[in-house]
């Protein structure tokens, strides 16, 4: 079984995995949603790497272990800054790591992190499942802020003032962003969800030519992928 470690970048606490026998600087950098159970996600990790790939897993910044504040700049200005190091190097288990591809997976609010890091076209691929495309159209999210504050009062830490930001549209927004390699994104949807439209989803895979992959299923998570979904990601990223 591969070994999941962790490691910190700035205020980034993230878990990794590299394939065996030796890193293959095939990169994937996994992008979780709000909210979520971090340690859930071994497994995935454990399988992603399996697969040949090395695996990242950042929590968001004012997160679980990370340091700072959520939400008191877009999530994904962090990550970016997470991609380049992973570009020029970073220092694992004494040795320097540079990633020669970088792939990026996030679902749910993680979807909608990729999908603004997307604009930046700092990525080779991406591919995001059940994605917010905005925050204002999620189902159900106005109960969301008090029942982070409830379950989760010391891992997800933010003022309300940036969580109304978020609501908004306000702290970033996908309308903003022109994404230029639209063939190097893939989006997957499920039939039924019930917090994102697949109306919406589609609605924005047409107006920026993104292809969207429909499964028969509900809000999809990263722990939700199917064996036969994770075949048609892995199949995109090689």
């Amino acid at each position: 079984m591969t070994t999941v470690k962790s490691s910190q970048y700035k205020n980034l606490y993230f878990t990794y995995a590299l394939s065996k026998p030796r890193p293959s600087y095939n990169t994937i950098i996994i992008l979780d949603g709000l909210p979520s159970n971090p340690s859930v996600k071994d497994q995935l990790i454990q399988k992603l790497s399996q697969h040949g790939l090395d695996v990242f897993f950042p929590r968001y910044e004012g997160t679980w272990e990370s340091r700072g504040e959520f939400l008191k700049k877009a999530p994904s200005k962090a990550i970016i800054e997470f991609i380049k190091a992973l570009r020029s190097g970073i220092i694992l288990n004494d040795k320097k790591y540079i990633a020669q591809k970088i792939f990026i997976l996030g679902a749910s609010f993680g979807g909608g992190v990729a999908l603004d890091i997307a604009g930046q076209n700092i990525a080779d691929k991406i591919c995001t499942i059940s994605p917010v495309i905005s925050f204002k159209k999620v189902v159900g999210i106005d109960t969301l802020e008090n029942y982070l504050r409830v379950v989760f009062p010391r891992d997800y830490r933010f003022n309300p003032k940036n969580w109304h930001r978020l609501l908004e549209d306000d702290l970033w927004s996908l309308d903003d962003n022109k994404i230029k390699n639209s063939s190097d994104i893939l989006i997957i949807a499920g039939d039924a969800d019930d917090q994102i439209k697949k109306a919406d989803i589609l609605k924005f895979g047409k107006k920026n030519k993104i292809r969207i992959s429909i499964y028969n299923l509900g809000h999809i998570t990263l722990s939700k992928i199917t064996k036969p979904m994770l075949g048609e990601i892995l199949g995109f990223f090689s």
